[in-house]
């Protein structure tokens, strides 16, 4: 389950090089999720550990009860994007006790929160 879409533009994070060996090539993100991380606290969260790389995105680990909890964030066509997502264990999800929404759904809120009053962010839309 994860968040919509946040795209924005910014000329704040910069590309590492070769940062996209450890994900795909031509995705991008890395300092835009270790400067996520670096806010989530000012909001309520916590990020677990260093930023990780994946096919589609860096992702910041973040500290859930119930759910394993992340922050992807990557470049797009037009500038950057970012969503939240969650997984539980099946059988939370099985006996009716899936808190994936929800856990989302609070993440999202301080996601947008942290870029709607950050400067050097503009054109914050959903997609």
């Amino acid at each position: 389950m994860h968040s919509p879409i946040l795209m924005f533009q910014s000329t704040q994070f910069d590309i590492v090089q070769d940062e996209d060996k450890l994900t795909n090539p031509g995705i991008f993100g890395r300092s835009l999720a270790d400067w996520v991380a670096k806010e989530l606290p000012a909001h309520g969260y916590q990020a677990l550990g260093e930023v990780i790389p994946e096919d589609f995105a860096w992702c910041v680990p973040v500290a859930a009860a119930d759910c394993e909890l992340y922050v992807a964030c990557a470049n797009a066509e037009e500038g950057w994007q970012i969503y939240v997502f969650a997984d539980c264990g099946l059988m939370a999800r099985l006996i009716g006790r899936d808190p994936r929404a929800e856990t989302v759904a609070g993440l999202y809120s301080a996601v947008r929160a942290i870029l709607e009053s950050a400067p050097g962010i503009q054109d914050l839309h959903t997609e």
